[in-house]
């Protein structure tokens, strides 16, 4: 490491906290607005035909169909857009007294604030309520399907279109079953290896997979900074060529995502412009094969078990985080039009939105890209700078407060919403495990494919 200097940890880590806490601030940013003054809550809008038309299936499944209108009275709430998708439901699964009532309860609430609905919205509404009041639509009407998607497609169908419809929505929900069942069977196997790897651990019958601290690790805090820079700047950069070449071609605008993501890689190679050796860095940050790929690639598979009881612990915490915020009055009581889907990930818009190329480039993005970037810099690069620099304290705390604080900063910056942290941080603290455990960060891609491609996956059957 000739020429090498020492490190500047401490301004490093003034950029990082800058970076994080204004990439968390902008995921708090409100959506935007129609001309109404109401959110335009895309991802919300998304999220209600999944709960619906997993509410649909499911009760063909048991044979509760009577039920449904009772399941599914939590989807009347949210914006304009969001309660016509359930008037529409129920209009067309007979309920319009139902559907009736909620467009009254819109109307006055829409009253109380002081909001009207748009043009389209209210010729929308208008044919909702001749279908609720058990009328007819003119023949030249313009099709539902268009401003209210699948809720459209159902309320405009006949007898045996809705009976498609609904059998479509069992089997979707069928399969949906079908994986949590094998999910959570995989995380009762995965808690037994887990507790026995505690016990292990405990007993001091695992070593560590990393190598020793150096002081040369400083560097990585910089490496980490320089990059929180850099994948925001190309992403800024994909985005604006998305709209200039690509506005017609979604697919084209992922690609320019795809390149950003590998593409701030290249920070790396600011260790070795700061004199660390290539092999170095490779070893440093897990870049290597450990104990042979197909032994880690196995390992990512067991881990991926292992972590499923810790990303359970994590949602147990979200779900208690969101009763909180409904508590707090967050639920929507101040703002009764706000939009319901700010903590999901803009990806299920491409999803909801897109072609089958454009569902597989999210598949890459989702399943391969992200898992090898984000691995790399957080498990790989940051990581091991934390583990160096918590060294003087005892093992096992440097080993949880590395583990909890790398595991934070990855759930803050994505754009789940704060109330996501919890869940988020249960997969980050499961790979920080494996990667302390195995050195390597094989093992930590494969968890992070896996439990991405299966989410991914699950969204584009119920969506299709």
């Amino acid at each position: 490491m000739h020429g090498h200097r020492p490190p500047f940890v401490k301004t490093a880590w003034i950029l990082i906290v800058l970076m994080v806490g204004a990439m968390a601030s902008l995921q708090a940013i409100p959506i935007e607005v129609d001309e109404s003054g109401q959110e335009e809550d895309l991802a919300g809008l998304v999220l209600v035909e999944l709960q619906a038309e997993f509410i649909l299936g499911h009760s063909v499944l048991t044979g509760t169909e009577g039920n449904v209108a009772s399941s599914a009275v939590v989807l009347d709430t949210g914006t304009v857009h969001q309660r016509q998708r359930y008037m529409a439901l129920m209009i067309g699964l007979g309920e319009f007294q139902a559907a009736s009532r909620s467009a009254l309860s819109m109307q006055s609430e829409l009253a109380s604030q002081g909001m009207e609905m748009t043009e389209k919205q209210a010729k929308t509404q208008e044919m909702l309520d001749i279908l609720a009041d058990g009328g007819t639509l003119p023949q030249d009407h313009k099709s539902l399907e268009v401003p209210l998607g699948w809720f459209g497609s159902f309320v405009e169908a006949d007898e045996q279109g809705r009976e498609n419809i609904k059998s479509s929505a069992s089997r979707k929900v069928a399969l949906v079953i079908s994986v949590v069942f094998m999910v959570s069977i995989a995380a009762v196997v995965g808690l037994v290896f887990l507790v026995v790897q505690i016990v292990r651990a405990v007993d001091q019958k695992i070593a560590s997979g990393l190598g020793k601290p150096s002081s040369h690790h400083g560097v990585y805090a910089e490496v980490f900074a320089l990059w929180l820079i850099t994948i925001n700047v190309l992403t800024v950069l994909a985005g604006i060529l998305g709209i200039l070449l690509a506005k017609d071609t979604p697919t084209l605008g992922i690609s320019f995502v795809l390149m950003a993501m590998f593409a701030s890689l290249m920070v790396i190679g600011w260790a070795f412009v700061r004199g660390v050796s290539f092999n170095q860095i490779l070893e440093d940050i897990g870049w290597h094969s450990g104990k042979g790929v197909v032994r880690e690639v196995a390992t990512g598979f067991i881990g991926y078990a292992m972590t499923l009881p810790i990303i359970g612990v994590g949602l147990l915490m979200t779900f208690m985080l969101m009763l909180l915020q409904q508590l707090m009055g967050g639920g929507g009581e101040s703002d009764p039009f706000g939009g319901t889907g700010g903590g999901s990930h803009p990806i299920i818009i491409g999803i909801a939105e897109g072609g089958w190329q454009l569902r597989f480039m999210l598949i890459l993005l989702a399943s391969v890209a992200a898992p090898v970037v984000e691995e790399t810099v957080f498990r790989g690069v940051l990581y091991r700078h934390l583990r160096s620099s918590c060294s003087p304290l005892p093992q096992t705390a440097s080993i949880v407060g590395s583990v909890l604080l790398v595991s934070f900063i990855f759930a803050a910056i994505h754009p789940q919403g704060w109330v996501a942290i919890p869940s988020l941080m249960g997969i980050a603290v499961g790979v920080n495990l494996l990667r302390e455990w195995r050195g390597s960060i094989i093992p930590s891609m494969v968890v992070h494919g896996v439990s991405n491609g299966i989410i991914v996956s699950m969204m584009i059957v119920m969506l299709s």
